[in-house]
């Protein structure tokens, strides 16, 4: 998107190329090309440069570093500039941006493009329904089932007992699936962990037959 239209030209060059040239020079890590158009931005673009050029590497960020350290620099750099005159931050971290990894240089970063792109086709050609664990005490749905004798799915619910399961089924099989059930047995790790709590050796705690519907995503609505 423009940083602004009709923008004046950085000296001998138009903003938007000069903005362009700084961004491809990093897709291709290039440092001593991207440090020269940051540094053309910064030369003839005012006083508002710095944070233009923050805002860009913020971006460029977000599409396309797979280095979770340089993209909360990038953050950071995007919040602090301004703040004060030094500008060095910026060409440092060009330069870093330009080493760094990127989402098609890993294995990780190619599967979630392939994941993006295969969701983009389900949600138009085939839609998936909503997992009956997503179905718990903070979703409007959640109770329905409850109160129609199905109960939540609280596997891997925030809730007490959710983490617990949670943790209870890592601990038994190694892993998370949805497919894996809480059994009986449960119920003695569960015991134990009350106990810790000082709330005795009580089972799980029934909810209210009838209270306000929580929803985990309403401004306003209830979450615990």
């Amino acid at each position: 998107m423009a940083e602004k239209e009709n923008a004046p030209p950085l000296g001998p060059y138009p903003f938007h190329e000069v903005l362009s040239a700084l961004r491809k020079s990093i897709k291709l890590d290039q440092p001593e090309d991207a440090i020269y158009w940051l540094n053309v931005l910064l030369e003839f673009g005012g006083r508002t440069a710095p944070k233009t050029a923050a805002r860009q590497l913020w971006i460029m960020a977000a599409e396309d570093i797979d280095d979770p350290a340089i993209v909360l620099r990038c953050f950071a750099v995007f919040e602090m500039t301004g703040q004060v005159a030094e500008t060095d931050h910026l060409f440092f971290l060009v330069a870093s941006m330009c080493t760094a990894r990127k989402w098609w240089q890993t294995p990780e970063g190619q599967l979630v493009d392939h994941w993006w792109a295969k969701a983009i086709g389900d949600l138009k050609c085939d839609p998936k329904p909503i997992p009956a664990y997503a179905l718990d005490k903070h979703t409007r749905r959640g109770w329905e089932r409850f109160r129609s004798g199905l109960g939540f799915d609280d596997r891997f619910s925030g809730t007490d007992v959710g983490r617990m399961k949670t943790l209870w089924l890592w601990t038994r099989n190694g892993r998370l699936s949805a497919e894996d059930q809480v059994g009986r047995e449960f119920f003695d790790f569960w015991e134990n962990r009350r106990e810790l709590q000082g709330l005795g050796d009580r089972e799980v705690d029934e909810p209210r037959k009838n209270p306000p519907p929580p929803c985990l995503f309403d401004v306003d609505g209830e979450t615990s």
